[in-house]
């Protein structure tokens, strides 16, 4: 129950991203938007090779890092929207349960911290992105917007920034905390990076004071999570 409230608090703050209309974007395509955002509104699915996925429609492609300690089954999504936000669009997904769906990679992860993670009962996670059409510019001045409605929905904001150059992408971080009692017990990580007239939103949650080694495979799939040509930042 407090997985499920956590997760609908957690997107209900997110999903400011769709709250006020964008000014002006870079329009071009059918009805006057970009390809990427044509996708959204008809998602069609990718390809998978090896250890690659690729989803042309969105200019997407993923390598399988070579270690993985957590997420260990990664794939792409079903492009179902989101239960709790229908604007946003499930792209990949990498979840702590299951091999890898990319490959037969036999470097998938820590066979010792499956073992540990199972005797624990350690709660299943998982790792998201997902796809939205950009309604505000993600900017160094938009930081103090988005952690103003963060902290209006109820969240402490333990770090947000914007990042230049964070895994070859520029966009906000912010790591969040849902609070019960006056205390954390649950964090969510996420990076917003725009490209054309879209938003990717990289997002995973877990209880507070998660020991898997969460971290180390955030940062092997944000610098995995790539594209086919060169990103257009908005």
């Amino acid at each position: 129950m407090l997985a499920a409230r956590s997760s609908r608090i957690g997107l209900i703050a997110l999903c400011v991203l769709c709250a006020v209309p964008l000014a002006s974007c870079k329009n071009k395509g059918k009805r006057g938007q970009s390809e990427l955002a044509n996708w959204i509104d008809s998602p069609t699915k990718g390809s998978k090779d090896g250890d690659h996925i690729k989803i042309p429609g969105l200019g997407v492609k993923m390598e399988l890092p070579e270690t993985l300690y957590v997420f260990k089954s990664c794939g792409e999504a079903s492009h179902t929207p989101d239960s709790f936000n229908r604007e946003w669009i499930p792209v990949v997904v990498c979840n702590s349960e299951g091999g890898s769906t990319f490959g037969d990679s036999e470097e998938g992860g820590d066979e010792f911290a499956d073992d540990d993670a199972a005797e624990s009962g350690a709660e299943p996670i998982d790792l998201t992105f997902y796809v939205t059409k950009k309604t505000r510019p993600i900017d160094e001045r938009a930081v103090t917007w988005f952690e103003g409605q963060f902290k209006q929905a109820g969240l402490e904001v333990a770090d947000i920034s914007y990042q230049h150059e964070y895994h070859k992408k520029a966009g906000i971080y912010a790591k969040l905390r849902v609070m019960d009692g006056g205390e954390p017990s649950r964090e969510i990580v996420q990076f917003m990076f725009p490209r054309q007239d879209v938003v990717f939103i990289a997002k995973m949650e877990y209880p507070f004071g998660e020991t898997r080694s969460v971290d180390a495979d955030w940062q092997a799939l944000l610098w995995y999570f790539d594209f086919t040509a060169a990103a257009e930042e908005g």
